[in-house]
């Protein structure tokens, strides 16, 4: 059985599409997610109940009262443990995230991934009552928006990250701007702003003035990603973005998402996603 929508009226006419997406959802049956991808952050807090969760090969449960960060990049599953489920789903579009999160710190718990990073936070019940109210508030926004509510949403976005980060700082990859951090996050940013065209490790250390192996070394450790895989799950999250929300030929998706050759584009598809681009279409449009 899926996950139900509230059945609150929801009007978003003056929240623009390509910003956030929030939602209130539960379920009292047994449910499974298969590993999948979104094209957008994703902000998940677990009211009740229990769900094992898979980011990235890393499994974890979380119990009500954890909130979970999944990055846009990452492959993820779930499968509900405990009844009844009721979770808020806040999907966050990048461009939007950037524009309302300036602050590197926390901007890094949805960006960078090193090998110690913990998807879920498990907040005790204060940090909870806090959490809640604020993603209440957001989520009465969206469902019923007014005057300036997009811009009510991203600043109760922003206060809950500092919430999080005064009281969960270990779980936030970046807690100070170390030089190595910020090499990386500039990088991350060139990469993000330029991913229609060619990019190399090489080209992109030379710009950065710094060794190529260092870099790819440090890019790593910091990202969670490789050099090249970075690139490819950036323009895979955006030609899946360009898939469902647009009427663009497979052909002009891959031009358009940073893949310069049409036959490469559909094989690199394929293999992380498990189906062709156009099988993607008709399946999430």
């Amino acid at each position: 059985m899926n996950l139900q929508l509230s059945t609150d009226s929801i009007s978003t006419d003056s929240i623009p599409v390509n910003t956030i997406n929030i939602s209130y959802e539960e379920s009292s049956e047994a449910m499974e997610i298969k590993l999948h991808f979104h094209s957008n952050y994703q902000i998940i807090y677990i009211c009740e109940g229990s769900a094992e969760f898979t980011v990235n090969k890393k499994t974890c449960r979380v119990d009500s009262d954890s909130i979970i960060f999944v990055s846009h990049l990452e492959s993820h599953e779930l499968k509900i443990l405990q009844y009844p489920y009721r979770r808020y789903l806040i999907h966050i579009k990048p461009d939007y995230l950037s524009s309302v999160v300036n602050e590197p710190q926390l901007a890094s718990i949805f960006k960078n991934r090193p090998e110690s990073f913990e998807h879920a936070i498990n907040l005790n019940k204060n940090e909870s009552s806090k959490i809640r109210y604020i993603i209440n508030r957001m989520y009465e926004e969206w469902t019923n928006p007014s005057d300036f509510s997009i811009d009510a949403i991203g600043s109760y976005m922003q206060l809950m990250l500092i919430s999080l980060y005064r009281n969960n700082r270990e779980c936030f990859p970046l807690t100070g701007l170390s030089r190595s951090f910020n090499l990386v996050m500039q990088v991350q940013k060139y990469i993000e702003e330029h991913i229609l065209e060619p990019i190399t490790l090489k080209e992109v250390s030379k710009l950065f003035y710094t060794n190529m192996y260092y870099l790819s070394h440090l890019f790593k450790e910091i990202s969670g990603f490789t050099f090249k895989e970075y690139i490819i799950l950036q323009r895979i999250s955006k030609a899946k973005d360009l898939l469902v929300h647009s009427n663009q030929s497979v052909t002009d998706v891959a031009m358009n998402s940073g893949f310069g050759n049409v036959s490469h584009f559909i094989r690199i598809f394929k293999n992380h996603e498990g189906m062709t681009p156009l099988q993607y279409r008709k399946n999430y449009s």
